[in-house]
């Protein structure tokens, strides 16, 4: 092999060279790469997906919505045949029974209507409920102002017997039909509750409470009240709450009647979960947050158990658990803010309650309410006020003769406004449910001095006491006949400086009798006396 050979034989060892015509198919030198077009040659890898990636690719679902709030009613608008409409305020701690019966807190005195027709009365979840109590002619239930053509009770749902039906404002509940209904209402009505009616002047001592009210009425200070029971310590309360025009809801806590275990005080006062203990069938709405917003009126507070004291201490710092009964140990409820007021017939110092929480319940107002021995004078307006309730709720239309009222102003009343009141609605009820034997009908009853007498006298008997009149100075068991009740005695404003001499003198000076024979308390006849000028 020559030198020059070489390079030759090197190249064909390392790569033959080919003919173009030698190989099948176009030739390499002659062929280029035809690029991809820009939608694929852009279009970026698609990675591996796993199964985890798809799950935490699915949409979430928005949340749900929160439950709607539930309207609460304040108040009843009561319709009746051949009657003026009536307005009911509701209060949580009250039940309503509707019906024929003459018991009924609102009486329908239709054919339609049953004695004892439904009940309307406020459930442990903070819900009005209305139970028709196996009604003859049933319940219907509808919505208000809407114009039905016929039978409303078509268009209405009857409601089952024996379950409970929450209820809302514009609700309206047919009892047996349509002449008899309840309108469900949101707020109370200005000036319709009780109506219009002429009212005498009252004692220095009413003038003084009432004002007492309206200041409280106009500040959210804690109201302490002092008084005996049957003075009326929870109309008071009412009033303030009432005339506050508080939004939320006036909430009683007769503290006499707490539980006693702690549980069931914990879920009295702060509520409990659905299922927190047997028997819980669903969740309750405790006290405190009941009167969220509104009033809370701590009854007989003087009986305030030791661990309700610290659960109401906690609410008002802000502090401590206040989660309801079975909650999440981490659930933090925001502490309720209600007025407080506050009620008892012992001073604070003397109910043994921690210092820290007496000094809060008086940092406010105090009112002392009086006795009804001390305002005797104003035995006429509430014997009014009695009446009037009686004709708007139970349809009965009644009056007291003079001979009556002056026999009322000097009986001596141990329980009270509250013992005054139930003997008017008794004596009322007999004389009506006699006059019905009689077959003398739905006339207007006037009430003798007799009727008082002989309700007194059965009611005397029955606690085992003597039977004898009244007079102003000793209690009415004891008293003796020698002075009769005069008829038609004047207002103790009225009495001129001669009368009161006459009486005196014919006395000899003796006040106590004098008192009586004017048919006044002896306080009164002091006053009246010192303002004349009388020594």
């Amino acid at each position: 092999m020559t030198s020059s050979d070489e390079p030759k034989a090197g190249r064909e060892a390392e790569a033959p060279e080919l003919d173009d015509e030698a190989v099948s198919g176009p030739s390499l030198s002659r062929t280029s790469f035809i690029p991809l077009p820009p939608s694929i040659q852009d279009t970026p890898a698609i990675p591996a997906v796993t199964r985890r990636d798809r799950l935490r690719s699915v949409p979430t679902p928005p949340p749900p919505e929160p439950p709607r709030p539930y309207p609460e009613p304040k108040a009843l608008r009561v319709q009746r045949e051949g009657v003026p409409d009536l307005i009911v305020p509701l209060y949580p701690d009250r039940s309503y029974v509707f019906g024929r019966a003459p018991e009924s807190t609102v009486v329908f005195p239709h054919d339609a209507v049953s004695r004892q027709h439904g009940r309307l009365s406020f459930r442990e979840d903070h819900r009005w409920v209305y139970r028709d109590l196996n009604s003859r002619n049933h319940s219907f239930l509808g919505e208000v102002e809407y114009p039905f053509q016929g039978d409303e009770r078509e268009y209405f749902q009857v409601m089952s017997a024996l379950q409970d039906w929450v209820v809302e404002p514009g609700n309206v509940i047919l009892l047996g039909n349509g002449r008899s209904r309840i309108t469900l209402l949101a707020e109370v009505p200005d000036g319709l509750v009780a109506g219009p009616r002429p009212r005498q002047q009252g004692s220095a001592a009413a003038m003084q409470l009432e004002r007492s009210i309206n200041i409280c009425a106009r500040h959210q200070l804690p109201v302490f009240i002092l008084g005996k029971s049957g003075t009326g310590k929870t109309f008071i309360a009412r009033e303030i709450h009432s005339r506050s025009r508080a939004d939320g809801n006036f909430v009683i806590l007769n503290c006499g009647r707490l539980p006693q275990d702690p549980s069931m005080l914990h879920s009295e006062l702060l509520g409990h979960v659905k299922g927190a203990f047997t028997g819980a069938a669903f969740a309750r709405v405790g006290k405190f947050y009941v009167a969220n917003g509104g009033t809370l009126f701590l009854d007989e507070v003087e009986f305030l158990p030791p661990a309700a004291q610290d659960f109401l201490v906690d609410i008002l710092e802000g502090t401590g658990s206040l989660a309801p009964l079975g909650a999440a140990p981490d659930l933090r409820e925001p502490p309720p803010r209600f007025r407080l007021i506050s009620a008892s017939k012992t001073p604070l110092q003397q109910t043994g309650l921690r210092p820290d929480l007496a000094q809060r319940l008086a940092t406010g107002d105090v009112i002392v309410l009086p006795t009804l021995e001390e305002r005797r004078e104003d035995i006429p307006n509430l014997v009014e006020d009695f009446l009037h309730r009686l004709k708007t709720e139970q349809q009965y239309d009644a009056a007291f003769t003079s001979d009556a009222i002056a026999y009322l102003q000097q009986v001596d009343w141990p329980g009270q406004i509250r013992e005054l009141e139930t003997t008017v609605k008794a004596v009322v009820a007999r004389e009506v449910a006699a006059s019905a034997i009689d077959g003398v009908g739905s006339l207007r009853m006037v009430i003798s001095v007799e009727a008082v007498k002989a309700y007194l006298s059965q009611r005397q008997l029955g606690f085992g006491t003597a039977v004898a009149e009244p007079a102003a100075s000793t209690r009415a068991s004891n008293v003796t006949t020698s002075m009769p009740v005069p008829a038609g005695l004047k207002r103790p404003s009225a009495l001129t400086e001669a009368e009161l001499r006459a009486a005196l003198e014919k006395h000899q000076g003796n006040k106590t009798r004098a008192a009586q024979e004017l048919g006044i308390a002896l306080n009164t006849l002091k006053d009246r006396m010192k303002k004349l000028g009388i020594s």
